[in-house]
């Protein structure tokens, strides 16, 4: 599910419930499996998203944030370099 959400919101309240189960059960049973927030995931999986098309592709850098479920692309960029270092053409 959070795979499938790369390009917009996704709520943690509705993956759980996806799963049968509570939002406060769904965190605790996420971390303690992954070792990480399902956010926290999700925010990987775009950041891994956007440098392979960052690699792949002639896309903007506002193309690529949109892609991949950033506001805009200061936002892309502030977080991908935070994670990454500075993408292209920042």
């Amino acid at each position: 599910m959070l795979a499938s959400h790369l390009d917009g919101d996704v709520l943690v309240g509705d993956i759980a419930a996806a799963c049968g189960m509570s939002r406060s059960s769904f965190m605790k049973g996420f971390r303690a499996t992954s070792g990480t927030t399902p956010m926290q995931c999700l925010t990987h999986m775009r950041i891994e998203t956007a440098k392979k098309l960052l690699e792949g592709s002639e896309l903007s850098l506002a193309e690529i944030g949109a892609r991949c479920g950033f506001a805009d692309q200061s936002h892309f960029a502030r977080v991908f370099s935070a994670r990454r270092g500075a993408p292209r053409g920042a």
